[in-house]
């Protein structure tokens, strides 16, 4: 939970205050915006073939952040269009996305963690099934969470921040990103949905799923509490005290709204027309279920790449660094030391031969050297 929300939350708070610096720049508005929707419908299809139940959360975060930073792109490019920023109030929606994020995706993560709790630390959502009757509280306030993060119309705070991503992409003057932010609402509705019928609803998959039952008040109230937020956030009584940076209402456009509707319908059908009363995965698209091989590929990276490279630098050092400038001096001084070391013996005998030897020297040095250096 810290990570997701403050590590990678920074991010999109650090475009948001430079916003006007990408307002001035047409290019980087556009390569914002294309990484943004780019991200988020990406990891929305990781998601929408993932069985661990915290993989699923983790890539619909990865997703939603996305979504952010590609409203930040959208933003600028609706203002170079000749759309007015963020209204008369200092408002942004990647900002106030990110506001309602935070409360019903902390809900989700916390009710998985009951739900995991519960389930004897089973992660797989095809070894649950029917916690709706073991977990009525988990359920409801996790059903929650989900409806808030597909964008229920008008009674969840993310319909809200969701429709002003879609409008801000729809002014950007880009039909792609109108299009990419549709798309990602409709597997996010797919996805979540599926998640919730395929743990809560049908019938107990295993033992874990069969004897779990309703976890402690202690992890209940915050769960309830988030529940609150996460349908009532977005309205003024909650927003303005929190400083929640929420855009100036204005009226919808008839296409945002439609899409928005549309997205949360045909998503939600889809997964209950695809999950409902299966025992398992009735789709399996390996690419998305292997998040498109990245993990693999950076494998290959680093083994070729990093490895090789690691490899010759080792090598160059060892011969270079720690042999010929380390190992290499320090041997020819241990050899000049063992050698005048044998001088200093103690004996009477070689003190006299070094001390005839360094008069031989000075007489040399004067009677033939310094004379031939004009001395």
């Amino acid at each position: 939970l810290i990570h997701a929300a403050t590590m990678v939350a920074a991010g999109v708070y650090m475009l948001v205050r430079v916003s006007f610096l990408i307002e001035a720049s047409p290019l980087a508005a556009e390569i914002i915006a294309g990484i943004g929707a780019f991200t988020a419908l990406m990891a929305a299809l990781m998601a929408t073939q993932q069985s661990d139940i915290k993989r699923i959360l983790a890539y619909s975060t990865l997703s939603q952040l996305g979504y952010m930073v590609m409203a930040v792109g959208a933003v600028a490019m609706a203002v170079q269009h000749g759309h007015e920023a963020h209204g008369p109030n200092p408002g942004h929606p990647a900002m106030f996305h990110l506001y309602t994020h935070a409360f019903f995706k902390a809900l989700l993560f916390l009710g998985s963690g009951a739900i995991i709790y519960a389930c004897h630390h089973e992660q797989d959502i095809w070894k649950m099934g029917g916690l709706r009757k073991h977990m009525p509280i988990t359920f409801w306030t996790f059903l929650i969470g989900t409806l808030a993060l597909m964008g229920l119309p008008w009674l969840t705070s993310g319909f809200y921040s969701k429709e002003g991503i879609l409008g801000a992409a729809y002014d950007s003057g880009c039909s792609i990103l109108f299009h990419a932010g549709t798309l990602t609402a409709v597997l996010t509705s797919f996805y979540m949905m599926r998640l919730v019928i395929v743990a809560f609803f049908g019938k107990s998959r295993t033992d874990s799923a069969h004897h779990a039952k309703e976890v402690e008040m202690v992890m209940l109230l915050p769960l309830v509490v988030l529940a609150v937020f996460s349908l009532f956030s977005a309205w003024n009584g909650f927003a303005t005290p929190l400083q929640a940076l929420k855009p100036a209402h204005e009226p919808p456009h008839a296409t945002v709204l439609f899409a928005s509707i549309m997205a949360f319908i045909i998503g939600t059908a889809g997964a209950i027309y695809l999950y409902r009363g299966k025992d398992k995965d009735p789709v399996s698209i390996k690419l998305f279920a292997n998040k498109f091989y990245f993990d693999e590929m950076y494998a290959v990276l680093v083994r070729i790449c990093q490895d090789r490279l690691a490899w010759i630098v080792t090598a160059l050092e060892r011969v270079f660094v720690d042999g010929l400038i380390v190992r290499l001096p320090t041997a020819l001084i241990a050899r000049l030391g063992a050698a005048t070391r044998m001088l200093q013996g103690g004996h009477l005998q070689g003190y006299t031969f070094l001390l005839g030897g360094g008069v031989i020297g000075v007489v040399y040095l004067v009677v033939f050297v310094l004379p031939r250096l004009g001395h």
